[in-house]
């Protein structure tokens, strides 16, 4: 999986000024770990959102005026469609990833299993995400992720996502529990067939993420956090970051294209970060 947080080098330099002792060094790498495991799995449940808006678009299941051009599947990827009587809903689309398949730049196995109990473009529709011994770069991804279609304005789509349940194990086999819920709005892109074109907002919400050593990881987000499916990074957005040793703001900048971010401490201690 490509495009990760990586910033040890920045947080060793702000343990060393925080404090000269071996807690702020271990806090540090921590930390470190912790934020790498955090963009992972936002990295993820991006994935299968995808994969959720194309199997709705493929089953016709997006919109029921609205059909969408899907991006597709890879054909090492197989697809079973089990359909309410009647041919209504809900409808649960199985995909099947097999003992590996590459696809986008990264190999999964395993099944997504994807339920929709309307069309998922309409207000109030929601798709459940189920994984069934799912690996995604050698991560093990266990739970479930619900997204709601909460639309108001029918130009600017919006969708709660709730993450209550979910187990990442690393492919060093440390294991992550993360739980949290967030606002997804799209921005732009809603009236072109293509997915490419969307834009995505993560406009609220906090992520929580647990080690299995205890060390945990709380993410918030201050101002809507800006991703376009045409871009590998963030390009906006304004988030707190709090853990053994970070406790400050992550800024993403102002809506370019690029891994660039700055980490303010809250002491004021300023630093740019790679993304």
């Amino acid at each position: 999986m490509k495009k990760i947080i990586y910033i040890l080098s920045s947080l060793f330099f702000i343990g060393t000024l925080l404090s000269s002792c071996t807690k702020a060094k271990d806090e540090a790498i921590g930390d470190t770990e912790m934020l790498t495991a955090s963009a992972v799995i936002d990295m993820n449940y991006e994935l299968d959102f995808a994969s959720g808006i194309d199997q709705s678009a493929l089953n016709n299941s997006y919109h029921e005026f609205i059909p969408a051009q899907a991006t597709g599947l890879p054909a090492c990827a197989t697809v079973s469609v089990v359909t309410a009587p009647g041919g209504g809903f809900p409808r649960t689309f199985t995909v099947d990833f097999g003992s590996g398949c590459n696809y986008n730049g990264s190999t999964r196995s395993g099944k997504l299993i994807i339920t929709l109990d309307d069309y998922f473009m309409n207000t109030g529709s929601e798709m459940t995400i189920e994984r069934e011994n799912y690996v995604v770069d050698n991560w093990s991804i266990e739970g479930n992720v619900v997204f709601v279609n909460q639309t108001s304005d029918a130009a600017i789509p919006s969708w709660s996502r709730s993450t209550p349940n979910s187990v990442f194990t690393s492919p060093e086999g440390v294991v992550y529990t993360h739980y949290g819920n967030r606002t997804i709005k799209q921005s732009e892109g809603f009236l072109s067939p293509e997915i490419e074109d969307n834009v995505y907002e993560i406009s609220a919400g906090n992520h929580h993420l647990t080690r299995d050593d205890g060390n945990s990881l709380t993410i918030t987000i201050l101002s809507p956090v800006v991703k376009s499916m045409a871009c590998d990074y963030i390009s906006k957005g304004l988030m707190h970051v709090e853990g053994g040793l970070l406790n400050g703001d992550l800024d993403y900048g102002n809506g370019d294209c690029d891994n660039a971010a700055m980490y303010t401490h809250k002491n004021g201690l300023t630093f740019n970060m790679e993304l």
